[in-house]
């Protein structure tokens, strides 16, 4: 399929929402500044939660490109990444607080 015809059959209004659910990513140098806070002041191994704070930018690229790309043929896929991302977004500042 060619990417003219394929970015014509999303919506505007879905691209909007999915870069509104992405635009929380630009908070992550806050989100490590206070991860980096938190883990060192708890002295024990937190390589896995640090881990998932240091992916986070990976994971919300990813998730909202493969969200952009299977909205057109498989929309349910889409808005659970989607929703997905806004309960990453939740556990990260769960995690940090």
């Amino acid at each position: 399929m060619k990417k003219d015809d394929y970015s014509r059959k999303v919506p505007a209004w879905v691209k909007v929402l999915m870069l509104i659910t992405a635009l929380p990513v630009f908070a992550w140098p806050w989100l490590m500044s206070r991860a980096t806070e938190i883990f060192t002041d708890s002295g024990m191994d937190n390589s896995l939660p640090w881990t998932f704070v240091m992916l986070l930018p990976l994971y919300v690229v990813v998730s909202t490109w493969i969200s952009y790309r299977v909205y057109t043929t498989r929309r349910e896929v889409s808005w659970i990444l989607q929703g997905l991302q806004i309960l990453v977004y939740v556990t990260m500042a769960m995690l940090v607080a």
